[in-house]
């Protein structure tokens, strides 16, 4: 599918989706922190949202991000990932070496937003970024080791440590040790608006 094709597809999907909740341009764009006329272009197909958008917009629906890039069609009720089939996407800190890898875009009516992030180490100077959004989130340390900081608490995670939290506080990591970490993240919405 090409951008164009991918773009006009997104578009009618935000539109249905925001439609069948019953919830005008208006409101949506004021909830999204957009304008109404970005909003229009976008559910035109003129325009391609950022992930920092449409992260805005499944908080506003109440959906996971699936709803946006998996047609109903292929959507399941369970869903294996093997390893090797996580999809990148980019998030806020792609630019500074911050790695997403989606894991539930195949599954019909998820409750959830799950991923793989890797965090890397940053060079002096390099501020990593900062994250506040709806819902509660779960992080469990795959590999390497982390500084978590949370509502200014700074944290130490290593391979192993689990960690839940309620996402609205601000909240970021980064890996320590001269190599990047790895952790699996899961993220409950709070569906309600």
């Amino acid at each position: 599918m090409n951008t164009e094709d991918f773009r006009d597809e997104l578009g009618a999907r935000l539109r249905r989706i925001r439609q069948s909740a019953g919830y005008t341009l208006d409101w949506t764009a004021d909830r999204a922190d957009v304008t109404k006329g970005y909003l229009s272009k976008v559910e035109r197909g003129q325009a391609t949202p950022s992930i920092a958008v449409i992260n805005r917009l499944s908080e506003v629906y109440g959906v996971g991000l699936s709803e946006f890039f998996m047609p109903e069609g292929e959507r399941k009720s369970i869903v294996v990932l093997r390893d090797g089939q996580h999809r990148a996407i980019n998030r806020s800190g792609t630019e500074v070496g911050y790695r997403y890898e989606i894991g539930e875009h195949s599954k019909a009516n998820p409750q959830s937003e799950v991923f793989f992030l890797t965090l890397p180490c940053l060079e002096p100077g390099v501020v990593p970024p900062k994250n506040r959004h709806n819902g509660e989130e779960v992080l469990l340390m795959l590999e390497g080791q982390m500084m978590f900081e949370y509502a200014g608490i700074e944290i130490v995670l290593n391979e192993g440590d689990c960690i839940q939290f309620d996402a609205q506080n601000e909240h970021f990591g980064y890996a320590l040790g001269g190599k990047p970490a790895r952790a699996f993240v899961v993220i409950i919405p709070n569906k309600q608006v």
